[in-house]
Order: structure tokens, then C-alpha cells, then sequence
């Protein structure tokens, strides 16, 4: 972590914050309030801070562990299985996730954040944040939502983020492919689970982009939704690129052959 990420901003709405946190500031309630009630364009604020909007960290809602009724609807969706390993799992006796487990975006947020920056109809509007606050909101709930084993989580992230910078360069892999030649050490674990989350993926993809295509925004107005279509639109070229029906061998990097096992 770099000293420049602990640097002390002092955001439009009056708040200061570290840099590295300034994604996460934007979802809060307060800068949401001031938003709406200033109907400031978000552009200005993040010029006026000279901050880069991270849109990926301002996806994620900073706690999903916190949330019990989050936790119960994944908890009963898989019945008490981590669909990637296809282990059972217990909660604590307070109904909380032991440290070994992380609540994992099915569809991280990497993803979404590729198909909002790559839709053009939905970039330059004012009031950026409060177009952003529902798709957030669809984002982490509980649907897209799963329970895994921590180092999966951490090497899935890893590989979506290598198949998402191929993507960007048009360097055709699949997300299989991706899983497998980012897996490393004890990590190479995910390589036997790559055919797990792939179809977990592929399971939910398409009620996903249904999610994304029905939103509204918070005020209820249908003007302006058909940037979300637009988004749904690209979320579904990124998940078609992935090829994730795709059952051949994948090269590794050393040139092996690697097939992944159910």
C-alpha cells in the first residue's frame, strides 16, 4: 500500500477522508444527501479533489459481513454449501461468517465496473453518483452474493482481474483460462474449482443482466433507463467472451496442458 493512498482528502460534501477510501465515502449516506441536495455533477467534485473515481471500490458495500439478512438468504439459497468446493459450512453462534470465509460477488465487481466505463450513453451525465447508487445497490444483494473460502475468493478476483485486462486488449482467453494460469503455490487449488465457479457464473449471468436492465433510479423516473440497458448490453459481451461452456484442455503458462476437474 502506497503512502499516497493514506493522503488526507477533503471532499465537496465537507468530509475528509484518506485517499484510498474515497470510493467508499461516495456510497455513504451523507455524501449521498449531499449530492441529491445540491444536485452537484459529480465530475466537478472529483476534478475539485484531483481524485481518480475508483468505481470498482465504490461498488462494493463496505461490510457485507454485518449484513445477518444477507447472510441467512445465501446461507439458505446453497444450504449451508460453498458451491465452489462443494463443502458444508457452519456459521457461528451469533449467525456470523468464521474468518476463513468471504462473502464473494458471484459477478465481481471488476465486471461492472468494465461495462459502466465501456457505455458511453452513461459517462458523461451529471449527477454520476446518483445513477451509480442503484446499480450498487443490485450489485450487493443477495442473489450475486455467495460464501466461499477466503483464498478462493482472493484467486478468483485475481483471475477475473487477468481475463478483464486481456479483454481490454482484445487478447482472446477464456475466464477457465484465466482461473487456471493465474492459480499459483498453494492457490493451484483454484484450478480443480475453475469448472465449479465458472458454471456458477454462467448459472447466474442472466438474471444479472435482467437485474442490471431493470433498474430505476431511486426517484422512480423511468428517464435516463435506458443507459442501464446500455450496461447490461456490455455486461453481457464481457460474460459471452468468457466462453463459459468452454470444456477443453487450457495451456498453462510453462506450456503444460491442464484440464480442470469438476
Amino acid at each position: 500500500m502506497t503512502a499516497n493512498s493514506r493522503l488526507q482528502i477533503t471532499c465537496e460534501c465537507g468530509k475528509t477522508v484518506q485517499k484510498r477510501n474515497y470510493g467508499q465515502h461516495c456510497s455513504s449516506k451523507h455524501h449521498m444527501r449531499f449530492i441529491s441536495e445540491n444536485k452537484i455533477v459529480e465530475a466537478e467534485v472529483n476534478q475539485s479533489n484531483d481524485v481518480i473515481f475508483d468505481l470498482t471500490s465504490y461498488l462494493r458495500e463496505n461490510d457485507l459481513r454485518s449484513n445477518r439478512s444477507h447472510v441467512r438468504a445465501i446461507v439458505q439459497r446453497y444450504a449451508h454449501t460453498d458451491p465452489y468446493t462443494k463443502k458444508k459450512f457452519t456459521l457461528m453462534d451469533d449467525e456470523s461468517i468464521s474468518k476463513q470465509f468471504h462473502i464473494d460477488h458471484i459477478h465481481e465487481a471488476q465486471i461492472l465496473a468494465c461495462a459502466i466505463r465501456r457505455t458511453r450513453e452513461f459517462l458523461p451525465q451529471n449527477t454520476y453518483i446518483l445513477s451509480l447508487h442503484p446499480l450498487r445497490r443490485m450489485f450487493n444483494d443477495a442473489p450475486n452474493l455467495t460464501i466461499t473460502e477466503a483464498a478462493i475468493n482472493v484467486s478468483k478476483g485475481q483471475a477475473i482481474r487477468y481475463f478483464l485486462g486481456q479483454y481490454e486488449t482484445k487478447t482472446d482467453i477464456t475466464l477457465l483460462g484465466a482461473l487456471v494460469q493465474t492459480a499459483n503455490g498453494k492457490e493451484r487449488l483454484i484450478a480443480h474449482l475453475a469448472r465449479n465457479i465458472t458454471a456458477l457464473i454462467n448459472e447466474t449471468s442472466a438474471s444479472m443482466s435482467e437485474s442490471i436492465r431493470s433498474i430505476r433510479q431511486d426517484n422512480g423516473h423511468v428517464t435516463g433507463t435506458y443507459q442501464y440497458e446500455h450496461i447490461a448490453n456490455e455486461f453481457d459481451t464481457i460474460i459471452d467472451r468468457m466462453k463459459l461452456d468452454w470444456t477443453e484442455s487450457v495451456k498453462l503458462r510453462n506450456g503444460k496442458i491442464y484440464q480442470a476437474c469438476k
